[in-house]
This record gives structure tokens, C-alpha cells and sequence, in this order.
């Protein structure tokens, strides 16, 4: 999951709110455009409400290398969001008889730690408290060059100590706890996780074009994935056996097929009225969250997915059942704060659009330098560089990623990572001697 308050910080690098009335195509495809248009967004993008689509369109390319342009149909890697997927399977073996929210872990899959207090409930809520791989393992990377199953990444972690008892509040996504979850619907189906979702979610909810990543052959393309570089260009991402992210992030599909389970779940009838009321009725959990938006003026079911080359985002407004979908392939934190802003742009309400627009890398002010922040930065007392050359501005992270900035003007730049405004800070001599990171400040070394 994201940072919520970096991407909260992050809008401020945003431009000036506009105000938009039941906007048409043509405004939502101008807020769109400029980010495309400066590789900062390719994908698919699907505005629904109700029955009645608002909005739907495709940006960059599928294949840069072979110029094949994303589509409708085009499938993209979902990471996290695929959470949502594996959590109605569990909820429909629960409808089935074959599990209950009460089963112990340990009951299915033995020698998992903690597994007698853990509960199917609490990998749904994911505060199973279980160790992550993703965090917990120091050769987690290793995991990612070769193929993985759903029991080899359990075995990963049976010796790792519980972080935390089991209930409360999630304190992190679980992704150990939905490779575990992957293993019990296996179990419960007698079938391979990919084949099991396939029975339990994509075919009955009508998911033609959606499917899991198990490293076998992929009965239809699915787009390559991309990572920010240099000012204004792309690369492709490392490769990854996507068999490694059962359950929490293995998952393909289209904008039009998460429409379409979303319309399933909220007034279908491929789940019962106790899963629907508890997928629906938890505050943070069975991969996505509530959050109250004030500007909005109602409450917001969001879910969102960072994979290497990948990142989506789904946002759905109850009470006006309006859906705004967002599948991309590019990795980057321009989603998360993109969706928000053309939710209220169709919900008539105050908006920020794309920061531009950009200049040249000769006109950046071309600044370096290493600059000390402060214990309460997102990386406590970490030290950035920042480095000209003629790739362009880049901001060196401790440990990475060596984020590409995009110039909006002399010493003003986007983070092309994160998402987030950097202006640096220049003395009466002209020399840099500091720069500011949304509302945090670090010193020249």
C-alpha cells in the first residue's frame, strides 16, 4: 500500500483547482492527455456510474517496442488489487460450506506461525499479525527470480516469528497472509490457485479476459510493463516470476473486467448477503479500504496496486455508484493521486490536474548536491542526492529508487516516482543550499 500521507502531500504538486460541471469526454481526455503525453501515465482508464459508462479510453502502448497500443482489452498486472479477487474466492468457499470465517489456519495448513489463533477472518482484515516475506525475508528479491508457489512461499516464513497477536487494526498489507489464503483455496478446491480462481471468481462473474500469472503460458497478450526514465522517458521494468505474488498480487485483467466483478459484488447474487455485508461493511480490509472524503461528501471504497512495471487503482463511490478505473503500466505514484482528482472532477467538485507544463532540462537549473533531512521525513534522517547530467535531474533515494524528475520551471521539479513537488533552495552565491520535499525541508550537507 502507499504512504497515505505522502500521497496526501503530494497533491499540493498538483496545479490550481478547476471547477468542473458534469464534465463531458473531452474534459476528462484534456486532464488525461498531458500526462500521457509526457510518459507520465499509459494505460486504460474506465469512469462508470450505474449502468452508463462516462468514460473510457486508452493511453501509450501496450509494447513500446513493438508499437502495439493499449486497448480496452488490453490486460494489465493489477498487484495488489488482485487482493480483492482472492477475497471473493474465500467468501464464496465460505457461501459453499467449505470454510467460515471462524476456521483456524492451522486447521488447513499446519505449522504456520501462530496458526491456531489466526482465523480465516483475520487474513480477509489482513491483522493476522503473520510474518511478510515481502518485509520480514532479507532474500525476498531471490524469491522473484524463480518460480513460486503458494506452499513454497508459506514454507518461506514458517520460522519467522509472529509480528503481532492476531485482531486489531491492519497494520500493514499482509502479503504472506493472502499467500497463505492462496494455499487454503487450493486446498479447498483441489485445484491450482490459478484454476481455482478461475471456478471460484473470473468465470461465474463473467471475467472473460482476467486470470492469474502462475509463469505458464497466458492464453492472451498481457501488456508490458514499464518504469519511469530520464525527464520524460520510460524503460521496462526487471522481470519477475509473478508466480511469487499468489493471492496478494499475481492477478491480470482489464479495467472492464474489474467493472464488471465490482457490479457482481455490490448488487449481484454470486455472494450471499453475510459475505457481501462483510467485504463491503469492513472498514480496512479484503483488499481495499473507506475513507471518509470530506469533498466528496461521502465515503470512498478504495484499492490500490504497485507491481515492478505495473500500478492500478480503483475508487467507488456508493451512494452515487459511480466507479472510476485505472490500469497502468507504468510503476509510479501518479495513480493514486490522479483517480481522486477526476473523481471529483465528475462529481462536479473543485479538481487539480497535471502540474505542467514542462520545460526543457536545460532550463532546470541543473542542481546537485546531498541534502540531510530530518527525523520526521518519510525515510527518517535520510540523505538525497540529487545529480545533473545529461539524462537529466535525478533524486537519489538511500537504498533507492533513483527517482527522474520532471522540470516544471528553474529549480522546480515533480518526483516522477512519487508524485511529489521538490523546489530547491539556492543562497545569495546561487549555490543550492537546500531543497523542499512537499512540506519537509533538507539541508545542503
Amino acid at each position: 500500500m502507499d504512504h497515505p500521507a505522502l500521497l496526501a502531500l503530494a497533491l499540493a504538486a498538483l496545479v490550481s483547482p478547476q471547477v468542473s460541471a458534469a464534465p463531458g469526454a473531452a474534459q476528462i481526455e484534456g486532464f488525461f492527455r498531458p500526462f500521457a503525453k509526457s510518459n507520465n501515465f499509459s494505460g486504460t482508464v474506465l469512469i462508470v456510474r450505474g449502468d452508463s459508462t462516462l468514460f473510457a479510453a486508452s493511453y501509450g502502448d501496450a509494447d513500446r517496442g513493438r508499437r502495439i497500443p493499449n486497448a480496452r482489452d488490453t490486460r494489465f498486472h493489477i498487484a495488489s488489487l488482485s487482493i480483492l479477487f482472492t477475497s471473493t474466492a474465500a467468501l464464496r468457499l465460505i457461501d459453499e460450506g467449505k470454510l467460515s470465517f471462524d476456521t483456524r489456519v492451522s486447521e488447513i495448513v499446519p505449522g504456520v506461525p501462530n496458526g491456531d489463533a489466526i482465523t480465516i477472518r483475520h487474513l480477509l482484515e489482513q491483522n493476522s499479525g503473520l510474518p511478510d516475506a515481502n518485509d520480514d525475508l532479507p532474500d525476498y528479491d531471490e524469491l522473484l527470480k524463480a518460480h513460486q508457489t503458494p506452499e513454497s512461499l508459506v514454507a518461506a516464513i514458517r520460522k519467522l516469528p509472529p509480528a503481532h497477536a492476531p485482531g486489531g487494526k491492519s497494520l500493514r498489507e499482509e502479503h504472506s497472509g493472502q499467500n497463505l489464503l492462496a494455499l487454503i483455496v487450493e486446498r479447498k478446491t483441489g485445484l491450482p490457485f490459478a484454476a481455482a480462481m478461475g471456478r471460484l471468481v473470473f468465470e461465474p462473474f463473467g471475467m472473460r479476459d482476467s486470470g492469474v500469472d502462475d509463469d505458464g503460458a497466458i492464453e492472451a497478450a498481457v501488456a508490458r510493463g514499464y518504469q519511469v526514465a530520464g525527464t520524460f522517458g520510460l524503460k521496462p521494468a526487471p522481470a519477475i516470476h509473478w508466480s511469487a505474488k499468489p493471492g496478494n498480487g499475481s492477478a491480470y485483467t482489464t479495467a472492464s473486467d474489474v467493472w464488471t466483478w465490482l457490479r457482481g459484488v455490490v448488487h449481484g447474487h454470486l455472494l450471499s448477503d453475510a459475505s457481501r455485508r462483510a467485504m463491503l461493511e469492513t472498514e480496512d480490509g479484503f483488499g481495499w479500504w473507506t475513507s471518509a472524503s470530506e469533498r466528496l461528501g461521502e465515503s470512498v471504497y478504495i484499492a490500490n496496486g504497485r507491481a515492478p512495471g505495473f500500478s492500478s487503482r480503483l475508487e467507488y463511490l456508493p451512494n452515487e455508484d459511480l466507479a472510476v478505473i485505472v490500469l497502468s503500466n507504468i510503476e509510479h505514484d501518479a495513480n493514486p493521486l490522479i483517480v481522486p482528482e477526476v473523481a471529483a472532477m465528475v462529481m462536479g467538485k473543485s479538481y487539480r490536474g497535471f502540474p505542467g507544463p514542462p520545460v526543457s532540462f536545460a532550463v532546470s537549473g541543473r542542481p546537485a548536491g546531498d541534502f540531510v533531512f530530518g527525523p520526521d521525513f518519510y525515510r527518517p534522517s535520510a540523505t538525497l542526492r540529487l545529480v545533473s547530467d545529461a539524462g537529466g535531474v535525478t533524486l537519489n533515494w538511500p537504498g533507492g529508487p533513483a527517482a527522474p524528475l520532471l522540470p516544471l520551471g528553474k529549480d522546480k521539479f515533480i518526483d516522477r516516482y512519487y508524485w511529489n513537488e521538490v523546489t530547491v533552495v539556492r543562497g545569495a552565491d546561487g549555490a543550492p543550499v537546500a531543497i523542499d520535499y512537499g512540506k519537509y525541508r533538507g539541508a545542503r550537507r
